[in-house]
């Protein structure tokens, strides 16, 4: 007997292998729970970020933060050293899915675990780490990571918008509320 596959069916099998597939399926920590784990919160702007293969082989990144406030946990220098697994050394890649990825120059706060080296580990991968940023329209100082806040393109309804007839804009997590959830708990 001769089976038929019917054209819909192939033509879905073929839109659904375009799709790009993600390995990094978390369940969201709430901030509460991500300050209850951490050693140390910090609010920083990252200066510089180097890529290392470890004794084993490994590679991964330091990250040099500098530090602006400490939130929880104690820290007398004024820069501190984050790892995060994965990097690009010479022409080998090594990708951490759903790892925190820093850049020269942003603005964030760590949510970090101490590894046996006193390094800073972000909770959660990318969980741990916020991106801050300032509102172009109303100049306040907003943070967003994947699960928690918004990302500065959809923040803000722009300059155009009329105050008064704009959306309310949910998820809106500003610095002072996002420390507020960390040291003090929720308002």
């Amino acid at each position: 007997m001769k089976r038929v596959i019917p054209s819909f069916t192939i033509g879905l099998l073929v839109l659904l292998s375009c799709l790009p597939l993600r390995a990094d399926q978390m369940i969201p920590l709430p901030i509460a729970k991500l300050s209850a784990r951490a050693d140390l919160i910090l609010h920083g702007t990252v200066t510089s970020s180097t890529v290392r293969r470890d004794p084993a082989g490994r590679i991964y990144t330091t990250v040099d933060l500098k530090v602006e406030e400490v939130w929880k946990g104690n820290l007398t220098a004024s820069h501190f050293t984050v790892v995060r697994g994965g990097g690009v050394l010479g022409e080998e890649a090594s990708i951490v899915s759903g790892e925190a990825e820093y850049a020269v120059g942003e603005e964030l706060v760590c949510f970090l675990v101490l590894n046996q080296r006193g390094e800073g580990v972000s909770i959660g991968l990318s969980q741990g780490k916020f991106n801050v940023w300032r509102d172009s329209v109303t100049g306040e100082k907003l943070a967003h990571n994947r699960f928690h806040g918004l990302h500065p393109s959809t923040a803000s309804p722009g300059p155009s918008a009329v105050p008064s007839r704009a959306a309310p804009i949910i998820n809106r997590l500003t610095l002072a509320d996002l420390k507020q959830s960390a040291v003090g708990g929720a308002k």
